[in-house]
């Protein structure tokens, strides 16, 4: 039965498809949602275009399409707002539906950009909810609702066969310092794969530009491993990507990190994570390299993991639980 009430989301930017997913995952539920952001990714950063397929984007919206898109939010219950949104713009959003309730999510460190500050006390409305996704953030919005990521691609297994290397895939999102919890990648990683791919260690997948994210999970669907970064104790989307794709998932993830997925998944046990960093990733990767039964066993418990934890259609009950409490 299709729920009473209409979920509109907003953000900046598309996100990386974080709130387009989410909007995506509550229409699968017969939750009627619909996702905008103001502007895509630039164009000379790879990434335009490559995230708004759940999304549409206002600012370069024909006059048909606006009046369409005006029409859609004055039917919104609840306004759903991801990290920030252009100020005099949401003035707009707030003229069209006036008795709303708005809910504020945020996806990024505290003190590191785009989030500098807490943006929910400056954004100009009362929010009913705050939320964080569940994965390093909390640590630094404690008293925010626990929200996941979601990835909503069906799982998939397929097991390292004995005649093959070892696959690796390593596509951080960009390669520029990120700060205490941003950033991406590790000084030297990446020569340092090239090195064991040269070396016949490891077969490593590379890339020249930045992929569709459904072309780059089917990639990442016929490798053993993923990397995520190694540096910070955080993760990303891309290790739940890589559960997603049955791969054994390499980061440096700590305790709270992983704790937070657990808490918001509801598993009683902790994302079956390999740890490392930029000391011991050479022995965990030619550990694994030479151990055909060990790679496989744990891209067994990143598939069932997934399976019975992080998939779609549990994890936006998340989502709705919230909904139902503000409405």
């Amino acid at each position: 039965m299709l729920r009473e009430y209409k979920v509109v989301h907003f953000s900046q930017t598309p996100l990386v498809g974080a709130p387009g997913k989410i909007s995506k995952a509550l229409n699968n539920i017969n939750i009627s949602s619909s996702s905008y952001c103001y502007v895509d990714y630039p164009n000379k950063g790879g990434l335009y275009g490559k995230f708004i397929d759940n999304t549409h984007v206002i600012n370069n919206m024909q006059p048909h399409v606006y009046s369409a898109f005006i029409e859609d939010i004055k039917r919104a219950d609840i306004i759903h707002i991801h990290n920030g949104i252009d100020l005099n713009f949401l003035k707009k959003i707030i003229s069209h539906c006036p008795n709303a309730i708005f809910i504020y999510q945020v996806h990024s460190p505290l003190r590191e950009g785009p989030l500098f500050i807490d943006r929910s006390d400056n954004i100009g409305v009362s929010f009913s909810k705050k939320l964080v996704v569940a994965q390093y953030q909390p640590r630094h919005y404690q008293d925010y609702t626990l929200v996941p990521n979601l990835v909503l691609d069906t799982p998939s297994l397929i097991l390292r066969e004995g005649s093959k290397p070892l696959k690796v895939l390593f596509s951080p999102a960009h390669k520029r310092p990120g700060g205490r919890w941003n950033t991406k990648t590790t000084e030297g990683l990446e020569d340092f794969l090239i090195s064991l791919d040269r070396g016949g260690v490891i077969e490593l997948i590379k890339q020249k530009e930045h992929l569709h994210p459904s072309s780059l999970m089917l990639l990442r669907r016929h490798v053993d491993i993923t990397i995520d970064e190694i540096a910070t104790g955080a993760f990303h989307q891309v290790s739940l990507e890589g559960l997603c794709a049955g791969n054994v998932v390499i980061n440096r993830a700590d305790f709270f990190s992983k704790s937070m997925l657990a808490c918001v998944s509801g598993s009683p046990s902790l994302p079956p994570f390999v740890n490392a960093d930029s000391q011991s990733i050479f022995d965990v990767l030619i550990r694994l390299s030479k151990d055909i039964d060990e790679t496989n066993k744990i891209k067994e418990e990143s598939y069932f993991y997934f399976m019975k934890y992080l998939n779609s259609n549990k994890m936006v009950k998340n989502f709705m639980k919230v909904y139902d409490e503000v409405i």
